[in-house]
């Protein structure tokens, strides 16, 4: 689900955030956090996003252990109190800043914990986010866009990021969500490419020594190589640079073949092995070897969540008359 809050409570958050709020405006917010689960879930990415841009760095071993104590002895306190000694409006703030305090603490504790498969690692003018582990992550911008990371990838913007420019370097994969600002473009660069838009949806799959693929979902973009060449791109197009042989290819593909590793769970119903291929090599980064009679012919239904390639093979293998062997990265299917 797209997460897109009317401007008046993304103001709200702000607002919150700012400790800026009366009693009014926090009982508003309160109330449009308990209608629906994607509020709560938009407030704690952008509330997250907010505690690393501003505390993060500038907390230690030392200050995060004594911060870990405070709380625990704030809980153990907040017990022996009574309820009624409280006002409504003091309970709601009282719970939205302590529901704040707990992602400062948990934010601060990235410094010495992988949490949500992702470190974060601020400096004084650049933070980067990296997700080392093979499961995708995803962070909220400070301008509200949202950014998910696929595994070994690593995603860089200066801390006034939103402010001065909306510039973010990648190394790796992921899906961007841009929030559109009518006078501010919002570039993701690579080592051979940029890409500038205002708002749209595309992905951008950048490893090391790797095809550099840029595939748009919705809206417009303008994909630059460094030698000033550019390319216009419109939905469905996907732009693949090769920089070895110094080769750029424009083609026509259905985005969802390329973003398929965002999702949590991947749905097939009877669905052809060629379509099933393609999301599997894009999220499980393998190459897999089948041939092509067999890929059109072989319809299949099943449901993944976060099963692994060989496990996924084995199912295939179960529910088909299909075989199946694995050599290093690649994956032969044979009948």
């Amino acid at each position: 689900m797209r997460i897109q809050p009317d401007q008046y409570y993304r103001d709200l958050i702000s607002g919150f955030l700012e400790k800026q709020l009366s009693d009014a405006e926090l009982d508003e917010l309160k109330s449009w956090l308990m209608q629906d689960a994607s509020h709560k879930e938009y407030f704690d990415k952008v509330n997250e996003n907010y505690q690393t841009t501003k505390i993060l760095d500038q907390f230690n071993s030392e200050k995060i252990d004594n911060a870990w104590l405070k709380l625990s002895e704030k809980i153990n306190g907040e017990k022996n109190r009574h309820f009624k000694q409280r006002t409504i409006s003091q309970y709601y703030y009282n719970f939205l800043r302590v529901a704040a305090s707990v992602s400062i603490l948990v934010l601060t504790s990235l410094l010495l914990w992988k949490l949500y498969n992702s470190v974060v690692t601020p400096t004084s003018d650049l933070i980067v986010v990296e997700n080392s582990q093979t499961r995708n992550t995803h962070i909220v911008l400070p301008d509200g866009s949202l950014v998910w990371l696929n595994g070994s990838s690593t995603i860089e913007y200066n801390s006034d990021f939103g402010k001065t420019n909306r510039q973010v370097k990648l190394n790796g994969e992921a899906f961007f969500d841009v929030k559109k600002k009518d006078n501010q473009n919002f570039i993701v660069r690579t080592n051979n490419i940029s890409v500038r838009v205002k708002g749209t949806r595309f992905n951008v799959s950048a490893y090391k020594g790797q095809e550099v693929k840029t595939t748009l979902e919705e809206g417009k973009v303008e994909l630059s190589l460094y030698d000033d060449k550019v390319y216009p791109m419109v939905p469905g197009e996907q732009i693949i640079v090769n920089d070895k042989e110094n080769r750029v290819v424009l083609q026509k593909v259905d985005p969802a073949d390329y973003t398929a590793w965002k999702e949590e769970k991947l749905l097939f119903d009877n669905t052809p092995l060629a379509d099933i291929i393609l999301k599997l090599e894009n999220r499980y980064k393998v190459d897999i070897v089948v041939d092509a009679q067999v890929a059109s012919r072989e319809r299949l239904t099943m449901t993944i969540h976060q099963e692994t390639i060989d496990e996924i093979m084995e199912m295939i293998q179960l529910s088909s008359r299909l075989n199946w062997k694995k050599t290093n990265n690649q994956i032969l299917i044979y009948e």
